[in-house]
């Protein structure tokens, strides 16, 4: 079994064997850079899945190319391990991990790639990134991705090998089996709220009516439970949770200014002086979430943590990753059109979950069995 990893396309560092935080930054850094926290809950989960040597340096820095360094991460590594994102669409900048995979021969792990698309479409990958697929096709029994559409693009693009495994954010707790807690609905119930104000092209074909929808469901939650939001990257957040000095005025106008809070700040600035969350350490939204009865939102890593402890979510449509990610594990997702229009206990209702909780196991066992049937150490 492959028990030495290299990583590429890590997103923040180990704090411990299998736990990431991101980047040592200075608190500047840290507010002014946007950056996904989805990403570090991807890195950490698969960190939580592999079983290796913890006393090696991991980390290939793909910005550079260094031909000096060929045989030593040869001897050093059984494979590269590439962390699951969206890597998959023409715009993708791989750096130099092509030279680096020619160089040094290793098989590459994928656990949960995929492909980046507001609507469901054929995509024509340009000719580095699917030269960078046809090597890893060819080095591994199977390619892991998010789902089914991810396959297709693969096979349309020559990729015969894809294997949907779905994301191993949901397995980062090494469940086989996994039972959801009833959501008992009251005007103290805590509940979650996932943000997304990122977005473009890549996410929505609309974006005005997407912030405008989430507004919305945002405002008709809080009148009904004691509701939390959560950011996930996003620089205005980040100044509001920090209470930044030197930011908090500008990003009020911003906010104003785009129409998010209300011209004197109502309800929204409320909630985001008194309501929201922000952690660039992974385990710290684990303990969040146990406080909480529900979530729900357009943040795949701010739904999958809480359904891996058991705490029940719902995904908001917006993008293939969603619909993706849903059909892959069953995770409930709804358009917002529809839950904004239905009762609350119906969006948490039990029938909802039965599916995913009827699939969980099967899904448990088949990311085990892709990193099994591959030889990747493994500690599910």
């Amino acid at each position: 079994m492959k028990t030495r990893p290299i990583f590429v396309k890590n997103a923040g560092r180990r704090v411990r064997y299998d736990e990431v935080s991101w980047y040592d930054w200075s608190f500047r850094q840290l507010i002014d850079s946007y950056f996904n926290t989805g990403d570090c809950a991807v890195w950490d989960s698969t960190l939580k899945l592999l079983a290796f040597n913890s006393n090696q340096n991991y980390d290939l820095n793909i910005q550079k190319f260094s031909a000096a360094d060929i045989e030593k991460v040869r001897g050093q590594h059984d494979f590269i391990v590439l962390r699951g994102s969206n890597y998959i669409h023409p715009h993708m900048d791989w750096e130099c991990f092509l030279p680096w995979l020619e160089a040094i021969e290793l098989p590459v792990m994928c656990l949960g790639v995929g492909a980046q698309a507001a609507t469901r479409m054929r995509m024509e990958l340009p000719p580095e990134g699917k030269r960078i697929w046809k090597i890893i096709s060819e080095r591994t029994k199977s390619i892991g991705v998010r789902g089914a559409f991810t396959a297709e693009v693969l096979n349309d693009n020559g990729i015969k090998n894809a294997e949907v495994v779905g994301c191993p954010t949901l397995f980062r707790h090494r469940k086989p089996e996994l039972k959801l807690k009833p959501v008992q609905l009251s005007r103290e119930a805590k509940v979650s709220f996932s943000i997304r104000r990122e977005t473009g092209a890549g996410y929505t074909n609309d974006p005005q009516l997407f912030l405008r929808q989430q507004r919305e469901m945002i405002e008709r939650l809080s009148r009904e439970v004691d509701l939390f939001l959560t950011a996930h990257g996003e620089t205005e957040e980040k100044v509001y949770y920090y209470r930044d000095p030197k930011r908090l005025a500008e990003v009020r106008a911003r906010l104003i200014a785009e129409q998010w809070f209300a011209p004197d700040g109502g309800l929204m600035e409320h909630l985001y002086q008194t309501r929201l969350f922000f952690s660039d350490v992974v385990e710290h939204l684990d303990a969040f979430m146990t406080e909480m009865c529900a979530t729900i939102g357009y943040r795949v890593h701010g739904i999958l943590p809480s359904m891996a402890q058991g705490i029940p979510g719902v995904l908001l449509e917006y993008d293939t990753r969603s619909k993706e990610l849903a059909e892959s594990l069953g995770v409930p997702c709804l358009p917002v059109e529809q839950a904004l229009k239905m009762p609350l206990p119906e969006i948490f209702s039990p029938d909802r979950f039965a599916a995913f909780e009827a699939a969980y196991p099967a899904n448990y066992q088949r990311m085990k069995d892709f990193l099994d049937s591959n030889g990747f150490a493994n500690r599910m």
